[in-house]
């Protein structure tokens, strides 16, 4: 069922859909708040269930899975010769991954990192929501005269 948010414009995609899009691709953003200033990460990933899981090496994201602190994560697709894209989010805590037969598990998923370094703590994003939206060209032509101009 299609679902256009009447204050926004924006089409909402319904969670299957969410994690369709976030399983096919392998770079996000992760939002935290260290520090009292918001701060964003890239990071390569991998969807393992509803949750997001990377690898990381010590510092702030590690800092941050140590107090189960609230994230958002992001992902997101644009074209600009169709003014059109979607973008994904998922909010829920990072925690790190310490089980040895759980990293073990983690280690056989496709996840590959992008940064030099030894990034071998496996951290999670314990999924409270994921949820999704979409802008298409159909507001394209919003504001335009009846001329197209």
């Amino acid at each position: 069922m299609r679902y256009v948010d009447s204050r926004s414009g924006l089409e909402a995609m319904d969670e299957d859909e969410c994690l369709r899009r976030l399983a096919a691709d392998t770079i996000g953003r992760l939002a935290v708040i260290a520090g009292g200033a918001p701060m964003i990460f890239p990071v390569n990933y991998v969807l393992d269930g509803n949750d997001i899981v990377f690898r990381t090496a010590p510092g702030t994201k590690l800092l941050l899975a140590g107090v189960d602190a609230p994230v958002v994560f992001e992902i997101d697709e644009a074209s600009k010769l169709f003014e059109s894209g979607t973008s994904v989010m998922v909010h829920g805590n990072l925690q790190e991954v310490v089980d040895p037969a759980e990293r073990e598990r983690l280690s056989w998923l496709p996840l590959r990192t992008w940064a030099p370094g030894d990034r071998d703590h496996y951290l999670r994003i314990a999924a409270h929501s994921v949820t999704g939206r979409r802008i298409g060209p159909a507001h394209a032509d919003e504001g335009l005269g009846a001329d197209g101009g």
